[in-house]
């Protein structure tokens, strides 16, 4: 059932334009707005409140998905609940008008397109790798998560990264507990993201980065990341086509994620994978 929902949604989601109802931000922002509107979530709240916040709808996931185990209902609810929370219509639409702008040869648009995407970081990250990154927590990580934990594992893993992009600019005592968690939530998902890059780009010049990286626990998922992708693509630089880079980068990305795709239907014939 993990397979037959996989291909189903990244079908689905190549060929159509999700509505906000099937974005999980629609969703989240909800959520936790109402828990913040009723005082019960804010800069001071005790670690025990955000372990509420977050596991609360995991279990309620986790048991309605256990209540029809087997059946066609827990296909329908987890493929339903993995195409909401996989993909991010807003930036796939940013990359579109950054392609059409760059056609038309308008590099004002183009540098317009990229600030949205690369926010605060366009001085230090490349628009290419800034599309990686992106690729990897909307697309890649919840890929891993549904296929290790199914439904309540895509809900753990969007409701942490959506709270770590809510309290990013709080230099508090809960989003640093956030921060935490997500580098825990991403610890094994982004070591196995970058070693497909190994295995669908440039083996050689990224094993050792991915080799020195491996141990470290204190390593940064996005610094891993994009470290290895930077070492398996060779881009050539060329100053007249500003989507070299960005392009090349993506296309590593989606040879990444159909090859996430060929080791779950591996493992989904052994058994390994129900």
């Amino acid at each position: 059932m993990t397979l037959i929902s996989l291909l189903l949604v990244l079908l689905v989601e190549r060929v159509t334009t999700k509505s906000k109802y099937w974005q999980a931000k629609f969703y989240t922002d909800k959520y936790l707005q109402s828990i913040q509107s009723q005082g019960w979530f804010n800069s001071s709240s005790k670690s025990w409140v955000l372990a509420l916040i977050i596991f609360v709808p995991v279990i309620i996931v986790y048991l309605v998905v256990q209540k029809f185990a087997g059946g066609l209902l827990e296909l329908i609810i987890s493929t339903a609940i993995l195409m909401i929370c996989v993909g991010c219509p807003a930036i796939r639409a940013t990359y579109k008008c950054f392609l059409q702008a760059a056609n038309r040869g308008d590099l004002q648009a183009c540098s317009m397109y990229e600030d949205q995407i690369n926010g605060d970081n366009k001085e230090t990250v490349s628009f290419g790798l800034s599309l990686v990154w992106q690729n990897y927590r909307h697309y890649t990580a919840v890929i891993l998560w549904f296929a290790a934990c199914g439904a309540a594992g895509v809900i753990l893993y969007v409701l942490i990264r959506e709270l770590d992009s809510r309290l990013s600019n709080d230099n508090d005592p809960v989003g640093n507990q956030v921060k935490r968690l997500l580098n825990i939530v991403d610890w094994i998902p982004v070591r196995i993201t970058a070693l497909g890059f190994l295995l669908v780009g440039h083996f050689s010049r990224a094993f050792p980065t991915w080799l020195g990286y491996l141990p470290d626990p204190a390593v940064q998922a996005k610094t891993l990341l994009l470290d290895v992708s930077k070492k398996a693509e060779e881009i050539e630089p060329d100053e007249s086509d500003c989507t070299e880079e960005p392009c090349t980068l993506v296309r590593l990305a989606k040879r990444n994620v159909m090859f996430l795709l060929v080791i779950i239907a591996l493992l989904t014939l052994t058994g390994w994978i129900s």
